[in-house]
């Protein structure tokens, strides 16, 4: 498995089957039922990657850290709007940004219900979906909220590490910890008593990620993706998203791509008979010791929400001539049933994303500009007028979005992601950054200016 690819050979060696609606006919649709959808977040990534671009589709800088009261005011509804404006957003289940701003401007926000979003979110609540759904999950040990034992009785003798999570783990992951045994988990259970909690045995295995679609009728899985979390170079963080890299069948041991698809459909089916409508995405690990299982992954968790990771979906989706799944989310969302399905045998676009966190808490004087960079000797060199789809970027070039306006910013939060037609690191659990990686993230650091 390599480290990084040239763009002339940024694709993945063996085609792969991605299923969703024809292109043309979704836009068809879409065109019938909307007018004026706006896109609710800190950056404008996902309607960047819709393609072909539609007038329908904008951006508004809402989110649960700019919510409405201190976001720019939004852009009236397009004349001539037929039906009622619409939004989408992010991650409409953390906080109510979303739910105020589409009230506020009488839109209607397309999500799914609450009561199952948050079930499945869950960390804890989400185990009763995966059973039902027939797949399996790391060993584990649910631990009480109160009246609760010495730290060792919580731990198998067998393990050699764990993962500790809360029930209400969040967007980045502040909420999972690795824990090197009962010594180290005693002083965790002080600091979150009251909480319950999970903990789950380590497995060293490749992080996964599959993006997915539940409609009125059927779950659509759509690409994999390599999941980077905790980079040391990134973050500080050791359980804490630091970007993806899309993947094909080639890029992981016989029958895992498929059947960690296979995994998603199920989970997706389990959250359709629940009422649950629109994109999600499930983690997953690569369990080296079931190589020859049957079942060589496990389910980890639910995040049923859009995720930074479905901007490269819709690249690879576009170049498969598909509805990319921004498109999917809100046709599942209005139709009873969605359009016919079809069955597209493509090569995957070898994308990347990284995702830089602040190391400190600190006020930050200035960020880069949105945009797309070229990667320099010395310095970056940028931002260019124009930003093509991410299939058509430079090997040396990459899209930026800020995830920051100047101000306070604590340890672990995220400042921008960056995207390129390339991969950035090895497929490996834990990988170190590749050399175009490392220069990026250096030339990055230096033009995010801060103070403690």
């Amino acid at each position: 498995m390599g480290t990084e690819s040239a763009a002339g050979d940024a694709l993945s060696a063996e085609p792969a089957s991605l299923v969703g609606i024809d292109a043309s006919e979704g836009l068809r649709l879409l065109g019938e039922l909307v007018d004026d959808v706006v896109w609710l977040d800190r950056t404008a990534s996902m309607p960047a990657s819709f393609r072909p671009a539609v007038p329908w589709l904008r951006h508004e800088m809402v989110s649960a850290r700019y919510p409405s009261d201190t976001a720019p005011p939004a852009a009236p509804a397009r004349p001539g709007t037929r039906t009622r404006p619409m939004a989408v957003a992010f991650a409409p289940e953390e906080g109510d940004h979303a739910t105020a701003w589409a009230a506020a401007h009488d839109r209607l926000l397309l999500r799914a219900p609450s009561t199952i979003t948050h079930r499945a979110a869950d960390k804890i609540d989400a185990l009763e979906v995966f059973s039902a759904a027939g797949v399996p999950v790391p060993e584990h040990v649910l631990i009480p909220a109160h009246a609760r034992r010495a730290a060792s009785a919580y731990w198998p003798g067998h393990w050699a590490e764990a993962v500790l999570q809360r029930r209400e783990n969040n967007l980045i992951g502040r909420g999972t910890l690795r824990v090197r045994g009962p010594d180290e988990l005693a002083p965790l259970l002080r600091a979150w008593d009251g909480h319950v909690l999970k903990i789950s045995r380590l497995v060293p295995g490749l992080p996964l990620t599959v993006s997915a679609c539940v409609g009125g009728d059927r779950t659509v899985v759509s690409a994999v993706s390599h999941q980077l979390v905790g980079l040391p170079d990134l973050t500080p963080g050791w359980g804490m998203h630091c970007g993806n890299q899309l993947l094909g069948p080639a890029d992981l041991p016989h029958g895992a791509y498929d059947t960690a698809r296979h995994v998603a459909r199920a989970v997706g089916e389990v959250l359709r008979e629940h009422g649950y409508r629109g994109v999600f995405g499930l983690d997953l690990i690569h369990d080296p010791d079931r190589t020859q299982s049957p079942d060589p992954v496990l389910a980890v968790e639910i995040n049923p929400r859009f995720q930074a990771v479905t901007s490269l979906v819709q690249a690879a989706e576009h170049h498969a001539g598909l509805l990319p799944s921004l498109g999917l989310h809100i046709l599942a969302c209005l139709l009873p049933a969605l359009p016919p399905a079809h069955c597209r045998t493509t090569t995957i676009p070898a994308l990347s994303q990284l995702v830089l966190h602040a190391r400190r808490t600190a006020t930050v004087a200035a960020v880069p500009e949105q945009g797309r960079y070229r990667l320099g000797e010395t310095c970056i060199l940028g931002p260019f007028p124009a930003s093509p789809p991410l299939t058509e970027l430079r090997p040396d070039e990459a899209l930026c979005w800020p995830q920051i306006r100047p101000g306070r910013v604590g340890a672990g939060d995220e400042l921008l992601t960056l995207q390129t037609n390339l991969r950035l690191c090895p497929l490996t659990p834990e990988p170190p950054l590749g050399p175009t990686a490392r220069a990026w993230t250096r030339h990055l650091r230096r033009m995010i200016r801060d103070r403690p």
